[in-house]
C-alpha cells in the first residue's frame, strides 16, 4: 500500500497539486494508494482517501505502507524513518501558494543524498520517481536500511529548533 500525506494544513494553503497528481498515478499502478488529503477540494477517483484521522491512525497507515509520499513536513519524514519506510517528499512551494514560505524546500534540501528519501520538486517527476522508490523498496533489507538514521533525525530536529 502506498501512502500519500500532506499533514495538517488549513483552508488556503492546501496542496491540491500533489493529491491530484497522485490521483493521475494511481490509477497506473497496481498497488493501493489510500491520501490523507485534508481540506483539499479534489475528491481522488483512482484511490482511496480520507481528510483527517487521529495521530495513532495516522501511525497505522505508515506502518502499513510499503511507500509514502508526502509533503516535506518533519512529522512526516520522521514518521517514514522511524517505520523505515522509502519516503518522496514532494515539498510545498509558497509561490503556488501551498505553505506561507519555503521552509520545506529548505529541509528538502537538507535531505538530498538519502537513498530512502527521493525529493521532488517538480510534479512531472512524480510518476518516475514513484515507481523507482517502489522498486528500491522491494530491495529493503530494513534492518539496513538507514544507517545514518540518527544523524539526520538530528539534523531535522536541529533544523525545526532553529526555525522561527
Amino acid at each position: 500500500m502506498i501512502f500519500v500525506t500532506i499533514g495538517s494544513a488549513v483552508k488556503g494553503i492546501e496542496f491540491t497539486r500533489l493529491i491530484k497528481k497522485m490521483d493521475e498515478i494511481a490509477g497506473k499502478l497496481d498497488e493501493e494508494v489510500i491520501m490523507q488529503i485534508g481540506t483539499v477540494p479534489y475528491e481522488p477517483q483512482h484511490a482511496k482517501y480520507f481528510r483527517y484521522a487521529s495521530y495513532q491512525e495516522n501511525l497505522s497507515y505508515f506502518q502499513k505502507a510499503s511507500l509514502v509520499i508526502g509533503h516535506g513536513g518533519t512529522g512526516t519524514i520522521l514518521n517514514a524513518l522511524k517505520f523505515k519506510i522509502p519516503i518522496v517528499v514532494v515539498p510545498r512551494r509558497h509561490h503556488y501558494g501551498e505553505h506561507v514560505d519555503d521552509h520545506q524546500v529548505e529541509l528538502a534540501q537538507r535531505l538530498v543524498g538519502n537513498e530512502w528519501i527521493k525529493i521532488v520538486y517538480e510534479l512531472e517527476e512524480l510518476e518516475s520517481a514513484v515507481k523507482e522508490m517502489m522498486e528500491r523498496g522491494k530491495k529493503v533489507d530494513k534492518g539496513k536500511m538507514y544507517p545514518e538514521r540518527d544523524a539526520l533525525i538530528k539534523t531535522l530536529k536541529d533544523f525545526v529548533m532553529r526555525s522561527p
